[in-house]
């Protein structure tokens, strides 16, 4: 039996897309979810390597980010005292299921006035397309950014190991960026997260002091 040239073009095209994402699969490898018994990584990084990410076409993100501007913009143009990353994949089922969690994370930060100006979270879909973000973004109905990382370029910037992981990004007075937090795999306890991320971004402390002097 002959194969029309465009069946065999269609047939070539989905190996090449399985193959394609079989290696980002390897590249960014699923973690599993970490128990909260277990403690995170406390890293800390003084020279926090800035990126650019693509531009927003949403206004709304844009107001949540403070970011005005049209075009791409660095990292460290975040109006935000402490960042969270996470880095996610489309195809990754341990990112799907963390998605809930991580969007109940998001709303808890907004309900308190004390840090929802001041902590701000991002996620980076390591190896997917704007369509595979979108989608992502869309299934999940994540309220916050996504940017894509189709070429894993930031992933391997930062060196990550697998998805999710979760990174903590403090933005210090002189513009400059320190990794404070990291994290591998999904959370069970929002606000024991939120408290460690507080306390380990030197945040906790800095409020009282701003009180005090007040």
């Amino acid at each position: 039996m002959k194969i029309d040239k465009s069946l065999k073009f269609v047939i070539l095209y989905l190996l090449i897309v399985i193959l394609f994402y079989q290696y980002n699969l390897k590249e960014a490898k699923g973690a599993e979810p970490v128990s909260d018994a277990e403690s995170p990584y406390h890293v800390s990084i003084k020279n926090f390597p800035a990126f650019e990410l693509p531009a927003l076409k949403n206004e709304s993100e844009k107001s949540y980010l403070g970011h005005t501007e049209t075009g791409n913009f660095n990292i460290g143009q975040i109006k935000a005292k402490v960042l969270i990353i996470e880095l996610f994949s489309f195809y990754c089922p341990h990112c799907q299921r963390a998605a809930p969690k991580v969007n109940e994370l998001y709303q808890e930060m907004q309900k308190q006035d004390a840090i929802k100006e001041k902590i701000k979270i991002i996620g980076i879909g390591v190896g997917n397309s704007d369509y595979e973000v979108n989608s992502f973004k869309n299934t999940y109905q994540i309220p916050f950014p996504l940017f894509p990382d189709k070429s894993m370029g930031i992933f391997k910037l930062l060196q990550a190991r697998s998805t999710p992981t979760f990174i903590g990004i403090k933005v210090n007075e002189n513009g400059s960026l320190e990794q404070f937090y990291l994290r591998e795999g999904g959370f069970d306890d929002i606000q024991k997260f939120l408290a460690e991320i507080i306390k380990l971004s030197g945040m906790e402390s800095g409020d009282k002091n701003e009180q005090t002097k007040k």
